[in-house]
């Protein structure tokens, strides 16, 4: 054997041991979060986005959360744990309660607020900006500010307008109570009459 040969053989063994302590490590992170879990969901492998799609995403009526949370979290179509059963009523009762509500201001009241990279119920790859509208850049704020500011110069010009011709009209209207307190109408014959 040689000494090249030797050197490849012991490069090739390295990788393979870096590539086997990634996946341990991989495997141990993975096993922690899962332990983490305080509701469990019972969709396997089959993304969140995916059952939005299914109960109606793809004719553009997205479920409610209501719906989200029962579909990834039921087993033989029943909710199993009492804690998740209690948390699908509480977010039943907010629905129905305030039917206003986006789907982020209710997982935000149910579980609290959400991190930068993740949403309950929403799987990964959806962040909390991108359910409450996302942050506008600043070339759109400005143009917002300028359409803002020519709307409201636009209506300070109308009520100028609204006033001045207010004004014209209180002078009509003294004119003609002037013209009317001295005006006095002709006598006409018919008035006196003898009695």
């Amino acid at each position: 054997m040689s000494v090249g040969s030797i050197i490849m053989e012991n490069i090739k063994e390295e990788k393979l041991n870096h590539m086997w302590a990634v996946v341990k490590a991989r495997s141990n992170r993975n096993a922690i979060n899962r332990a983490k879990l305080k509701m469990l969901h019972h969709i396997d492998s089959k993304p969140i986005r995916e059952i939005i799609y299914q109960k109606g995403g793809k004719d553009g009526n997205p479920p409610d959360l209501t719906t989200i949370f029962y579909e990834t979290r039921k087993k033989n179509n029943t909710l199993v744990d009492s804690e998740t059963i209690e948390k699908h009523a509480q977010i039943q009762e907010l629905v129905e309660s305030e039917p206003s509500l986006s789907s982020i201001e209710i997982v935000e009241k149910c579980f609290g607020p959400q991190s930068r990279t993740h949403v309950f119920g929403f799987g990964g790859g959806l962040k909390a900006r991108d359910l409450k509208g996302g942050a506008s850049s600043k070339a759109e704020l400005l143009a917002e500010l300028c359409s803002t500011q020519k709307e409201n110069q636009s209506l300070k010009d109308c009520m100028s307008n609204f006033q001045n011709e207010m004004k014209e009209l209180k002078q009509l209207k003294e004119f003609l109570l002037v013209q009317h307190t001295n005006f006095q109408p002709p006598i006409q014959e018919n008035d006196y009459s003898d009695t």
